[in-house]
């Protein structure tokens, strides 16, 4: 006994609606001593309420929830209006760069895959408790955006609604390689690498 308190241990918020994983990660998290599970929820309603009242360190959420349910950048939102003090960690599938991008804007902290194994959670629950920014390996932290013209956003939603680059370009009677060049503007300021990366937020933006 050296006579100094013990460190005190981080109030954690569990947000999935997957039982198993729910329960997975609050055994695993429990048992670190760094930790105490405050609330475990499947959906956000009692989730938001309770943080209301009762702030906690850091909330650790599936970005897409049961249907019906808040979802993605709409549930992030909610949380950073109700609960404007707590870290927001977000503990998901798979996600686009640019999809993880659109959810730090909305005011996450951090993302962590659920392929990564669990050690990856914890320390990314100590590194967001600390102000510091975390994502997987593939993803890195957006620079510096140049906003969208007009016509980038007119050809990115055409894109998002499945039309290719020669229907857009009938449809705006413009020629092939404008759109093709304000395609390329468009993905470039938003982090984007390819049709698959556009497509890919086409369905997280149909899950919202």
């Amino acid at each position: 006994m050296n006579g100094l308190p013990a460190p005190r241990r981080l109030r954690l918020a569990l947000l999935d609606d997957h039982d198993v994983v729910r329960r997975g990660v609050a055994l695993h998290l429990g048992s670190d001593p760094r930790f105490q599970i405050a609330i475990s929820h499947g959906c956000s309603d009692p989730l938001l309420q309770y943080l209301q009242a009762n702030p906690v360190d850091v909330a650790i959420i599936d970005i897409t929830l049961a249907s019906g349910d808040l979802a993605g950048v709409d549930l992030v939102h909610a949380l950073r209006e109700r609960a404007p003090c707590v870290v927001l960690l977000a503990f998901a599938g798979q996600s686009s760069t640019a999809g993880i991008h659109q959810l730090l804007d909305a005011g996450i902290s951090g993302y962590v895959s659920k392929s990564e194994p669990l050690s990856e959670l914890s320390d990314a629950i100590i590194r967001v408790s600390q102000g510091l920014c975390r994502l997987p390996a593939s993803c890195h932290l957006p620079p510096a955006r140049e906003p969208l013209s007009r016509n980038e956003r007119e050809v990115l939603q055409l894109l998002l609604e499945g039309l290719t680059v020669s229907e857009i370009a009938q449809q705006r009677h413009r020629s092939v390689k404008t759109v093709s060049t304000q395609k390329v503007a468009a993905l470039r300021k938003l982090g984007l690498r390819n049709d698959a990366e556009i497509y890919a937020l086409r369905a997280q933006m149909e899950a919202l």
